[in-house]
């Protein structure tokens, strides 16, 4: 299956409010190889999705994620890799937003049951 490429623009994505900030899902829904997503958070609640690799990229803000049980500060180039089925959560150490992409595989949208945000 042959892919075609694709080209967004961060500034024509609508922002999707979600409870701590917001969300520009860049390419999202199958559309490539990952899905790309912008954040812009301070605090993102404890879940885990079921079948959905997530890597993040921090361009921005202090903070600190939690993967299961183990506690890691963040900053600006932090990454983080999140397999599928891991709990985590994240907060910023101050008011200010912690911005970061995401890369999740397998694309999908996120509103699919494997990829959708779970409680645990």
């Amino acid at each position: 299956m042959k892919m075609n490429s694709i080209v967004r623009y961060l500034d024509e994505t609508q922002a999707v409010p979600c409870p701590y900030g917001d969300v520009r899902r860049v390419v999202t829904g199958g559309e490539g190889t990952a899905n790309i997503h912008v954040v812009s958070v301070t605090k993102g609640g404890e879940h885990f999705h079921k079948a959905y690799d997530e890597v993040y990229y921090f361009l921005s803000g202090t903070g600190s994620i939690t993967l299961d049980s183990e506690t890691y500060p963040v900053r600006p180039g932090t990454v983080t890799v999140i397999p599928a089925g891991m709990i985590h959560s994240l907060s910023s150490d101050t008011d200010e937003p912690l911005l970061f992409i995401i890369i999740g595989t397998p694309p999908m949208s996120i509103e699919d049951d494997r990829a959708a945000p779970q409680k645990p």
